[in-house]
């Protein structure tokens, strides 16, 4: 996908907001409406300047929330005017298309999801608790807002990065679709308050709204400190071995492109993660003489090196968020065929994010200059994975994993 094809459909974006924009502007009716689109534009623009970043480098913000507050009490036209103002003055400081594109999304977004409310009856009826129209409006604005704000921001970063947008889609779907469920029930008890209170309780209510948004804040934050923390101790590996330096951050990437084929959870791919950053943190308790020994190790001195899966395991158990991590760690040197370490576990028994991390691991290790000899290529790995190693790996995870390298590429680490 070339250079043109993202401008093109940046520019394509940003027309039709700004054309969303000015339609709407001129179908609000100031006399009535204009007080709460000016109080709905200052409290998303508020809410938009104070943006959440995740360790992905995504950003949560809980200006969704009054923005489709907003939707629920005004019409569609007030919704985009305030999704276009409010964003694109927020976010300024960055590139102007960068501005224009990101207010011109969530004003389409906006549109879509009033219109949808709008003719599914949303604005019919009166909210009553047993009254099941208000909900099918609600539910069926909800999705078309997710799909549309999705669908163009992933199309976006696709073209971007080059990324193909289905395995985008799969990729990150989970978490934009959680996010917008999680702040819809801040937007219909906005609705309620304003309801019964008006103006003053709107702008009260945003004050619980910011505490919601300092929650994401510290989730966020201890997202951050884990990985700080994982990085820290393998950090303290490569200081040992400087020649398996960066050796955990390319076995994490593998693994979790592997990950995303097999179509692992969230929660999955994030344990996975953790456990390829920390599969080798027991070489702590390895003598720094065995690990960078040139020659060939002997009987004793290969059973130490055997003996690291077991020092990880015991240096990550006692953590709570790493507790998973730690079996996938003992079990990152178990063999289908059963003639691993240390247990002897085979099939079924190795938990899969520990075969996942075994074909990363070893693939990477053979691809990577050693004291006793050069890399290998890439052809050579594999053929030596699939012959001298058959047995060791899942045929599946192997078979993903070469197709994996046939897409992205992969450089030797030659030293």
């Amino acid at each position: 996908m070339s250079s043109r094809s993202f401008h093109v459909y940046l520019a394509s974006v940003i027309a039709v907001g700004v054309a969303i924009f000015i339609y709407s502007l001129w179908r609000v009716h100031f006399p009535s409406q204009g007080f709460i689109l000016l109080t709905f534009s200052v409290l998303t623009f508020i809410a938009e300047l104070v943006p959440v970043y995740l360790p992905d480098k995504a950003a949560v913000s809980v200006s969704f929330a009054l923005v489709y507050a907003s939707i629920l009490l005004t019409s569609p036209f007030v919704a985009a005017v305030v999704a276009f103002g409010a964003i694109t003055c927020a976010t300024l400081q960055g590139k102007w298309h960068g501005s224009l594109f990101n207010g011109a999304q969530f004003a389409i977004s906006a549109f879509l999801s009033g219109m949808v409310f709008k003719l599914l009856g949303g604005y019919t009826y009166e909210f009553m608790w047993h009254d099941y129209h208000f909900y099918v409006a609600i539910v069926g604005s909800i999705l078309a807002f997710f799909f549309s704000n999705a669908s163009l921001v992933m199309g976006v970063v696709a073209l971007q990065k080059r990324i193909p947008f289905r395995s985008l889609w799969r990729k990150d779907v989970n978490g934009i679709f959680i996010q917008y469920f999680a702040l819809f029930p801040l937007s219909l008890l906005l609705y309620f308050v304003y309801i019964q209170v008006g103006f003053v309780g709107m702008v009260l209510f945003f004050f619980p709204l910011m505490v919601a948004r300092y929650s994401f804040k510290l989730f966020a934050d201890t997202k951050k400190m884990h990985m700080e923390l994982l990085r820290a101790l393998t950090s303290a590996v490569d200081a040992k071995d400087p020649y398996t330096q960066g050796h955990s951050a390319r076995v994490a990437w593998l693994a979790t492109a592997l990950a995303e084929k097999i179509r692992l959870s969230e929660k999955q791919r994030e344990i996975l993660e953790y456990a390829a950053i920390l599969h080798d943190v027991g070489k702590i308790g390895v003598a720094d003489a065995i690990l960078g020994k040139n020659g060939r190790l002997t009987e004793e001195e290969y059973r130490l090196i055997q003996n690291h899966p077991v020092i990880g395991h015991r240096i990550v158990e006692g953590i709570d968020f790493l507790e998973r991590v730690a079996d996938i760690i003992l079990a990152h040197h178990e063999r289908c065929d059963g003639r691993g370490y240390p247990h002897g576990k085979e099939g079924e028994q190795i938990p899969l994010e520990a075969k996942i991390v075994a074909v990363a691991d070893v693939f990477d290790a053979l691809t990577s200059a050693r004291p006793y000899r050069p890399a290998y290529t890439v052809e050579e790995a594999l053929m030596i994975m699939e012959n001298e190693e058959k047995g060791h790996f899942d045929p599946q995870i192997f078979a993903l994993l070469k197709e994996i390298i046939a897409e992205k590429g992969w450089e030797p680490n030659v030293g």
